[in-house]
């Protein structure tokens, strides 16, 4: 039997968390998606997850968060054996090249900019499913 996937997003913003946790629903997607507000928060739940076997299959992350900043919390995840391997998708209000840039420098497996419609996100969300969800194999 296949796990379901575990999605953990790490967005600062209330409204975001709520229009995200709607795109996930209605798409029908079947996954566990949880929430945290800032990096510290990201970095323990990981943690927490390592030692219980249980990381994320996938993680959205905000790049302007409280306590320790997305970049930051890249930087970490990156550098350490045991998360190295789960993809971080950013997920940002920017567009400018050189966030884009400094992402994928970090090593960010996609930047994605935050779409200015509900019918956007729920299309991005769709093909983010399907891509890392029927299509990639994850770990």
């Amino acid at each position: 039997m296949k796990q379901k996937a575990q999605i953990l997003i790490a967005e600062d913003d209330l409204d975001d968390q709520l229009l995200l946790k709607s795109a996930f629903k209605d798409n029908k997607i079947d996954c566990q998606v949880t929430f945290v507000s800032d990096g510290e928060q990201l970095l323990t739940y990981l943690k927490d997850s390592i030692a219980t076997s249980t990381p994320p299959h996938l993680i959205l992350l905000d790049l302007n968060m409280p306590k320790i900043d997305g970049r930051e919390v890249l930087q970490q995840i990156r550098n350490d054996a045991s998360l190295s391997h789960i993809p971080v998708l950013i997920i940002s209000t920017s567009s400018a090249e050189g966030e884009i840039k400094t992402a994928y420098s970090l090593g960010a497996s996609a930047y994605l900019v935050k779409p200015a419609s509900y019918e956007k996100l729920l299309l991005l969300v769709k093909n983010l499913s399907a891509f890392y969800f029927e299509t990639v194999a994850l770990r």
